[in-house]
């Protein structure tokens, strides 16, 4: 079974002041208990809001103006009438218009945060969020006995974070809810929504809307289908490519390499390589230290002429060198460590929370995603003729290529087939760009959802609709060798340098969510994750539903820790009457507080805590409120 799914009770409405619930689907006996008791003690009647009714004006007497007095009351009056006209106009505004929510917990990160904690890794210096709702009761001012976060793993190193136990707590997402939209319009596909859950309509929910009436909706291998009546799925992607690079996971950042792994001995993610079968190499490739040089300074990758064949694409190349947490604990042992490449899995950092001294992790990394993203910058030293730049990202038998020219700009998207010779390639599109000439550019290269996307510093490239395929018809969706080292890049005819590179994923659609035992294992080895796949996959990763008129199908961008319709014991689908309206922006995320590390920051108020007597009290290692702080002005955007 999916281990520590959560699951989203409310959400809290910042204008009512409600409180918005979240609580562990699959609570142990003694959290069961816990909640239950708080419920009870902290349950008490819902508070009603009757909105204040302009008073009536009378016609005022015809009388000579007078000072003093007479005046003054006629101004206070004046002042009265208006803030009760203000207060009625927000009623109006609140209720037909738009409405203010928080986030409560992490079934929609990373699009939105709930209850959550900051942390800078110790090891490698990445800054990540992870969730903390199951710290706290459902107010979120109540700390649960026996709950505090341990500690939290760096999606980027995999390292298990002791300092999140003192990390200061933050309360999620604050966002505006357009309410009047749907009051004219149908919801869309893929909007973020707030709607009443079906299965107690006094809480709200907020989803991603997947799913459209009258539609049969199949999830398998971490994508969407829709089912047409000859049985044919077509895939749903987002129309907008820009929707979908913003909602793209974490999967390695070069800017932040662990000083930790390079002092025990663990490779580079990023070598240069060539073609070869000897010993020691990955997936055919092998590699050499004389092409591309790394400036660990700034985490540059350089390539001169003196690193180059003639007529061929020197290659700069991505390993998959994940550590696992049985590294770390080789690593503070003085042990040592073997690295082995890994297949790419639905890791997800906001859920990789270790909740006790024994470091059980409350996630797990079970299926290989090959929808892939690599994003980065290039400087252009020197152009010769023939000059090429390609960019290449790898699923399963099929490998898909970009290739840039930087004389004049042209950009080629093309396929090598199973079986071929990797230089035999078959071309999908072509399209113009701004890659041209000496100088900078940003890339960023997607193969998301079975269509190819680019864009060149910050344009999204036109290549039509050749840019989109069928997975379907091109292989089965299975792993290879090749997948453990599934991006490259390559100069040729040129010279310069790449650096900021990182690796992103899609989002995976997990099934029905129930895991294999030691299902973190298989990735390490493509032919056993195969096997297992074709022996459970119908089981652990599938799932259909066919949505009654008038209904809708939501999921949760957090997909391993989302109770949505997947889940959902009485129906699986949202009924038309159930929405509130569109989130479009997260208008207040937390505030960022001010010299919390160097002791200058002051505690405003703390979190509540059970005591063993079950008595309250004020819990001073736990704060709710610091000062000084500033917005955080960086997560306050649009929601797509």
């Amino acid at each position: 079974m999916l281990s520590n799914v959560w699951h989203c009770i409310s959400v809290q409405d910042i204008i009512n002041k409600e409180t918005c619930y979240c609580l562990p689907q699959n609570l142990t006996t003694r959290d069961q208990g816990t909640h239950h008791e708080e419920s009870n003690n902290m349950n008490e009647p819902a508070k009603t809001e009757t909105p204040v009714a302009p008073t009536k004006t009378e016609k005022p007497a015809e009388t000579k103006a007078s000072k003093g007095k007479p005046k003054e009351k006629e101004t206070a009056r004046e002042t009265i009438e208006s803030i009760v006209f203000a207060f009625v106009l927000a009623f109006l505004f609140r209720t037909f218009e738009a409405e203010a929510f928080v986030i409560p917990t992490g079934s929609m990160a990373p699009t939105l945060f709930g209850r959550h904690k900051d942390l800078q890794c110790e090891q490698c210096g990445y800054t990540f969020q992870f969730g903390a709702s199951s710290e706290v009761t459902r107010d979120g001012t109540v700390l649960i006995p026996n709950s505090r976060i341990h500690e939290a793993r760096c999606p980027n190193c995999r390292y298990s974070n002791p300092q999140a136990f003192e990390a200061p707590p933050f309360k999620g997402d604050r966002i505006l809810v357009n309410k009047f939209q749907y009051e004219l319009g149908t919801p869309k596909r893929f909007d973020v929504v707030v709607f009443k859950y079906p299965e107690d309509s006094k809480t709200n929910f907020i989803k991603r809307l997947v799913g459209l009436p009258g539609e049969t909706i199949r999830i398998h291998h971490g994508n969407l289908y829709r089912v047409a009546e000859n049985g044919r799925e077509e895939i749903l992607r987002k129309s907008d490519p820009n929707k979908q690079r913003v909602i793209q996971i974490p999967v390695y950042n070069d800017n932040f390499p662990s000083l930790g792994l390079q002092e025990a001995g663990w490779p580079n993610r990023w070598a240069g390589v060539e073609r070869t079968n000897a010993e020691g190499s990955i997936a055919g490739w092998s590699e050499t230290p004389n092409t591309w040089k790394l400036n660990e300074e700034n985490r540059s990758y350089q390539l001169t002429k003196e690193g180059q064949k003639p007529n061929q694409p020197t290659w700069l190349r991505y390993r998959h060198f994940a550590p696992k947490d049985s590294t770390w604990i080789s690593i503070e042992a003085n042990d040592p460590v073997e690295a082995n490449p890994r297949l790419i899995g639905d890791f997800c950092g906001y859920n990789t929370i270790v909740e006790d001294t024994l470091r059980r992790s409350s996630t797990d990394e079970l299926f290989w995603v090959g929808d892939l993203n690599v994003t980065g910058s290039v400087e252009i030293d020197e152009i010769q003729e023939g000059a090429n730049f390609t960019i290449e990202l790898t699923e399963g038998i099929h490998w898909y290529r970009c290739h840039l020219n930087p004389s004049t700009g042209d950009a080629r998207l093309v396929r090598v087939e199973a079986g071929l010779n990797p230089d035999e390639e078959i071309e999908i599109a072509t399209a113009k760009t701004s890659f041209k000439g000496i100088g900078s550019h940003s890339f960023w290269f997607a193969n998301v959802d079975d269509r190819l996307c680019l864009w060149i510093d910050d344009d999204l490239i036109d290549f039509g609709e050749e840019a989109n395929y069928e997975s379907s018809e091109l292989h089965g969706m299975m792993p290879d060798a090749s997948d453990y080292t599934p991006v490259g890049i390559a100069m040729q005819g040129m010279t310069g340098s790449v650096s900021d590179l990182r690796i992103l994923r899609d989002i995976y659609y997990r099934g029905s969510g129930i895991s294999l035992e030691n299902g973190e294992l298989l990735l390490d080895n493509v032919s056993e994750w195969q096997r297992a796949y074709r022996n459970h996959g119908k089981e652990i990763d599938f799932f259909e539903v066919q949505i009654p008129e008038d209904n809708f199908f939501v999921l949760g961008d957090n997909s391993p820790m989302s109770s949505d319709g997947r889940f959902w014991e009485s129906t699986h689908t949202v009924p038309r009457q159930a929405f509130v309206g569109k989130a479009f922006y997260i208008y207040w995320p937390h505030a960022i507080p001010m010299g919390v590390e160097s002791g200058y920051a002051v505690t405003l108020s703390y979190h509540k805590k059970f005591t063993r007597q079950g008595e309250i009290v004020t819990d001073r290692s736990y704060p709710l409120h610091y000062a000084p702080f500033y917005p955080n002005f960086w997560r306050m955007k649009r929601i797509r």
